[in-house]
C-alpha cells in the first residue's frame, strides 16, 4: 500500500514547454522501435506492479478515492506519452519529406542551370569562332588594300 501511495504521490509533474520544441534527431527507423519497445516493457513492467498491489488491496478491501485517482494518472501518463510519441514521429516524417521535396527541387534547379551553362558555352565558342574569321577576313582586305595603294604609287 505504502509502495503505490509513493509511486502516486512523488510523481514528477511534466515540464510545460515554453517556445518551440527542439527537433529531436532519429537515428534509424529501428532504434526507435527499439526504444519504444524497452521504454513500453518498463511501463509495462511497472504496471504489472502496481496491478499486483491493487489485487492484493482489492482482496483486502475496495478501492478508495486516492486508489482510483492513481490509476487514472497512470493511464493518462501512458496514453499522453504515446499521443505525445506519435506527434513527434508525425511531426518528424513531415519534415523528411518537405526536405526531400527541397533537394528534388534544387536537384532539377541545378540541373536546368547546367544545361543553360553548357549551351552559353557553346554559344560563346561560335561568338569567338566567328570572331576570329571576322579578323582573318579583315587582315586580308587590308593586305589587298595595302598591295593595291602600293601598286598605284
Amino acid at each position: 500500500m505504502s509502495q503505490i501511495d509513493d509511486r502516486v504521490l512523488n510523481v514528477p509533474k511534466a515540464r510545460v514547454p515554453t517556445g518551440k520544441q527542439s527537433l529531436v534527431a532519429r537515428h534509424t527507423d529501428q532504434d526507435s522501435q527499439l526504444e519504444m519497445l524497452s521504454e513500453l516493457r518498463r511501463l509495462d513492467a511497472s504496471l504489472e506492479s502496481v496491478k499486483e498491489d491493487l489485487k492484493a488491496r482489492s482482496e483486502g478491501r475496495k478501492f478508495d478515492a486516492r486508489t482510483i485517482v492513481a490509476i487514472c494518472a497512470i493511464a493518462l501518463s501512458l496514453a499522453g506519452y504515446v499521443v505525445q510519441e506519435a506527434r513527434n514521429s508525425s511531426r518528424q516524417d513531415a519534415e523528411i519529406e518537405m526536405t526531400k521535396a527541397r533537394v528534388s527541387n534544387l536537384e532539377r534547379i541545378a540541373a536546368a542551370n547546367t544545361e543553360a551553362r553548357i549551351r552559353s558555352e557553346v554559344e560563346f565558342k561560335a561568338l569567338r569562332e566567328g570572331q576570329e574569321e571576322i579578323k582573318r577576313m579583315l587582315e586580308r582586305h587590308d593586305s589587298q588594300m595595302r598591295t593595291a595603294m602600293r601598286r598605284n604609287q
